[in-house]
């Protein structure tokens, strides 16, 4: 139906165009479930040095969770809240400080490694984009429209830098070459 609607003479470019944009969302989205797999495995690491309870429940669910950036901070608070509320810890592990500050450095080392580490390299691969580009859209989507935003900035910047790629920078490029009138043209009546 949609393909109806598309002039004849464009077609082929606008369906090329709509086909790389489909990759890129589609590997941005395998890429954020490998980054939630990745902290599956490291929730249920951490939570069992910690001394959590239940950490190879917790761990794969609060590692779900990192699907979506920023929600294992939800997790994070029911980490604190189960390890508060066991009593079957001795020791520093039994202490309230330990209970509220080891799922907060846990979050922490999350945080750090998703933002810096994990989604620039993984997501970087997947769009197409580079480390900068990515933490820029990421930061600029999160404050432009809040958590979602954040949600899909990404896959938001790798389309535009598709269609900055395709439309915007051959005319251009034709224009500087002297192939094309500008296509500004403020100075003229």
């Amino acid at each position: 139906f949609w393909e109806g609607l598309i002039p004849e003479k464009r077609k082929g470019p606008v369906i090329d165009l709509v086909n790389k944009m489909d990759g890129v969302i589609a590997g941005f989205i395998r890429g954020r479930l490998t980054i939630s797999a990745i902290f599956m495995v490291f929730f249920t690491v951490c939570y069992w040095i910690i001394g959590a309870p239940v950490p190879l429940v917790i761990g794969p669910l609060v590692g779900l969770l990192c699907i979506v950036p920023y929600a294992a901070t939800g997790g994070m608070l029911l980490v604190i809240l189960l390890m508060w509320l066991d009593t079957g810890k001795e020791g520093f592990m039994a202490t309230w400080w330990w209970a509220v500050g080891a799922p907060i450095i846990v979050h922490i080392i999350n945080q750090v490694l998703d933002d810096y580490v994990l989604t620039p390299a993984i997501q970087g691969k997947s769009t197409n984009m580079d480390t900068p580009t990515i933490l820029f859209a990421s930061l600029a989507g999160g404050i432009l429209a809040g958590f979602y935003g954040r949600l899909v900035a990404i896959p938001v910047a790798a389309c535009i830098k598709i269609l900055l790629n395709e439309l915007v920078l051959p005319r251009v490029r034709a224009w500087a070459e002297g192939r094309a009138p500008d296509p500004l043209p403020l100075g003229k009546p």
